[in-house]
C-alpha cells in the first residue's frame, strides 16, 4: 500500500478548522489590552481584574504588555503567594517519587500549595484598595473571581515541548532537569491540579486567551469560549494532529501525510487523543481537548462513560510509525489493580494494534512462547541489562502482519510493534507502560531509555503464550451486520473489555448514532471520508439501521 500511495498528493488535514458562528477574536497584545482596558473603564467603583493562567509560559509578556500598561494601584503576583519551592517539593514528594517516568497521581487541590496567611493578607489588601487591582498568575482564581476574570490558556503539547527547551515545572526551578522527569511531574501532579482548578473557573471566565504563542496571543470572550466548547461537545470534529520523534521512529507520516516535516522522524502521530490534543476554532483559537470534556462531560462522553471515567475520554488513537525505523521496546502494561495499588490510578492499560500499512518485514511481538515461565523471562530481561543481549527468538512470539490485521493487547501481555509498519494504536485511557528490553539502544539524549523490569515483573501474565495469543488475541473479524452499500465487522477486542472496536466497509453514505456514547472514527482505507451532521439526519439514521441484514454488498477495498 505504501508504494501505491506515497506519491499521491497528501490530503490529510493537518489543521482542521471549525467555524463557530457569531464569535469574535482579538489578535495580539495591543487588541487584548484595549479590550480589557475599555472594560475596566466601565467600572465606577474600584475594579478587580483577575488574570488566572494554566501555566507560566507567557507571563513576562502578559505583565509587560497588558498589566503594566493598566497601571494598577495594587498588583498581586500569585508566585509570591504560593509556598516556596522547598515546601512545594515536600508536599509533592510522595507523588513525584524517585522514578524517572512513573509517579503517583496527586490528591487534593491547588489551594494546598498556597500560603493561607498570605492569601488572607492579600484578600484584605484587595478589600481596602480604592483603585485598580490586578491579581495575576497560576491559581489567581482562588483569591477572588473579581470584576473581570481573564483566563490564560496553554495547551498540553506546548507545555511538554517546553520541557525540552528549559521550561521548569510549576513551583520549581528545574529547567535543566531531565525532560522526561519534568513531564512525569506534569502528568501525575500538575495537570490534575490545574485541570481541576480550571474546571471550577469555567463559569467565571469573562475572557479567555490562547497563550500558546507567547508573541501572538489570541483572545475571545468567555461567552464565545463556552459557545465553542458546546459546539465541539455536540458535533463531529477532528483534532489538530501533531507528531513526535522517537528513537525507533519512521517516515511514513512524512511521506504520506506530509506531517511532522520539521521532525527527525514521526514515531508518534497523535490523531485522536482528547486528553492531549486541541481543536481549532475560527482558524486562530485553540480549544484544549480536555476543556471540552471538563465543561460538557455528559454531552460529550455520554452517561455511561462519565460514570466509568469521569472527566476523561475513554478512548484515543495514534499512528505508530516504524516505516524505515526500528522495533518498539518490548513492553508490558499495568492492569487496574496494580495501577490502583502503586500509582493511585483509576485505570489499567490495554490496547490494540490495527495494521494500516505493512510490507514483507512487518511483524508484531506478542506474548511469550509456549512453556516460558514468568520467573524465567524476568531473569532473562534482568541479565540483558548487564550483558546487552536478549534472545527474543527464544522467549517472545513474532507474528508476521498484513495490512488490516488487528491484534488485541490486554494488560500483562509482553508486546512490541516491529519495524516497517504503520500501526493504528487504539487505546483506552491508561498511563503505565513498562519497558522490559529496548534492544540495547541509547536515546537521543545520550542516556539509556528507561527500563522498568521491577514494575513489569509484577504485571506480566504468564498465560499469554503462543496458543492463547493465536486463539484469542489475533482478531478473526466477525461480521455482525450488513445493508445496502455497507457491512459491519467486530474487530480486535475481548468479551470483558469496555471498549468496542468495529470496522465498516462502505461505498454509500453510512449513518452513525452516538446513542449516548463517544465514538472515534478513523479512515483505514480509501482516498477520503467526509463527515455530515444534521439533526434532521437522525430519522435517516434510524431507517438505515432497519435495513435487512440479508442484502448483498459490494466488497470495497
Amino acid at each position: 500500500m505504501y508504494e501505491k500511495i506515497k506519491t499521491r498528493s497528501p490530503n490529510f488535514d493537518l489543521h482542521p478548522v471549525f467555524e463557530i458562528p457569531q464569535t469574535t477574536s482579538y489578535l495580539g497584545y495591543e487588541e487584548i489590552f484595549n479590550v480589557i482596558y475599555q472594560q475596566v473603564q466601565t467600572f465606577k467603583k474600584p475594579c478587580v481584574v483577575v488574570i488566572d493562567s494554566y501555566y507560566e509560559i507567557n507571563h513576562q509578556q502578559l505583565k509587560d504588555k497588558i498589566i503594566d500598561l493598566l497601571n494598577p494601584q495594587l498588583f498581586i503576583d500569585m508566585n509570591e503567594i504560593k509556598y516556596n519551592e522547598a515546601m512545594i517539593q515536600q508536599r509533592l514528594g510522595q507523588f513525584i517519587t524517585e522514578d524517572r517516568i512513573n509517579g503517583v497521581f496527586v490528591t487534593g487541590d491547588i489551594q494546598q500549595y498556597f500560603d493561607l496567611d498570605k492569601v488572607v493578607l492579600a484578600q484584605q489588601k484587595i478589600q481596602e484598595a480604592t483603585g485598580l487591582v490586578v491579581i495575576f498568575g497560576v491559581g489567581a482564581g482562588i483569591m477572588t473571581h473579581g470584576d473581570i476574570f481573564v483566563y490564560n490558556n496553554i495547551t498540553i503539547q506546548r507545555i511538554k515541548d517546553g520541557y525540552f527547551s528549559a521550561l521548569s515545572n510549576w513551583g520549581a526551578h528545574n529547567e535543566n532537569e531531565d525532560p522526561l522527569t519534568k513531564e512525569k511531574r506534569f502528568n501525575f501532579v500538575e495537570s490534575r491540579l490545574l485541570d481541576n482548578h480550571k474546571r471550577h473557573m469555567f463559569p467565571h471566565m469573562d475572557y479567555v486567551i490562547d497563550g500558546d504563542d507567547e508573541y501572538a496571543p489570541v483572545m475571545i470572550s468567555g461567552d464565545d469560549f463556552r459557545k465553542a466548547l458546546n459546539y465541539f461537545a455536540s458535533h463531529p470534529f477532528k483534532l489538530e494532529p501533531f507528531f513526535n520523534r522517537g528513537i525507533w521512529g519512521g517516515h511514513w507520516c512524512k511521506d504520506v501525510l506530509n506531517g511532522g516535516l520539521d521532525k527527525e522522524n514521526t514515531a508518534w502521530g497523535m490523531t485522536g487523543w482528547m486528553n492531549a490534543q486541541n481543536a481549532l476554532a475560527n482558524h486562530e483559537f485553540r480549544i484544549v481537548g480536555r476543556d471540552i470534556i471538563q465543561y460538557q462531560p455528559l454531552n460529550f462522553l455520554g452517561h455511561q462513560n462519565y460514570f466509568w471515567f469521569g472527566y476523561n475520554c475513554p478512548v484515543g488513537c495514534d499512528f505508530l510509525d516504524t516505516w524505515g525505523g526500528g522495533n518498539l521496546s518490548l513492553q508490558v502494561h499495568s492492569d487496574i489493580a496494580y495501577g490502583q495499588e502503586v500509582f493511585n490510578s483509576q485505570f489499567g492499560h490495554y490496547e490494540s494494534y490495527y495494521m494500516l500499512d505493512t510490507n514483507e518485514n512487518s511483524c508484531v511481538y506478542l506474548g511469550t512462547k509456549d512453556g516460558v515461565k514468568k520467573d524465567e523471562i524476568v531473569k532473562a530481561f534482568e541479565q540483558a541489562q548487564e550483558t546487552g543481549e536478549f534472545d527474543d527468538k527464544k522467549y517472545i512470539n513474532c507474528f508476521p502482519m498484513k495490512t488490516h490485521d488487528h491484534i488485541y493487547i490486554p494488560s500483562g501481555t509482553i508486546h512490541a510493534s516491529g519495524k516497517d509498519t504503520l500501526v493504528l494504536e487504539i487505546n483506552p485511557i491508561g498511563f503505565q507502560t513498562f519497558k522490559l528490553w529496548d534492544w540495547g539502544r541509547i536515546d537521543a539524549d545520550g542516556k539509556p531509555r528507561p527500563i522498568n523490569i521491577e514494575h513489569g515483573a509484577k504485571v506480566i501474565q504468564e498465560e499469554y503464550q503462543t496458543e492463547f495469543v493465536k486463539n484469542h488475541l489475533i482478531s478473526k473479524k466477525s461480521e455482525v451486520a450488513r445493508g445496502s452499500g455497507w457491512r459491519k465487522e467486530h474487530s480486535g477486542t475481548m468479551e470483558y473489555e469496555l471498549l468496542k472496536v468495529d470496522r465498516y466497509w462502505f461505498h454509500k453514505p453510512i449513518f452513525f448514532e452516538t446513542k449516548d456514547h463517544v465514538k472515534l472514527h478513523v479512515l483505514v482505507e480509501g482516498e477520503e471520508a467526509q463527515k455530515w451532521y444534521d439533526k434532521a439526519g437522525e430519522e435517516d439514521q434510524q431507517e438505515a439501521a432497519k435495513e435487512a441484514s440479508t442484502q448483498s454488498i459490494e466488497d470495497v477495498k
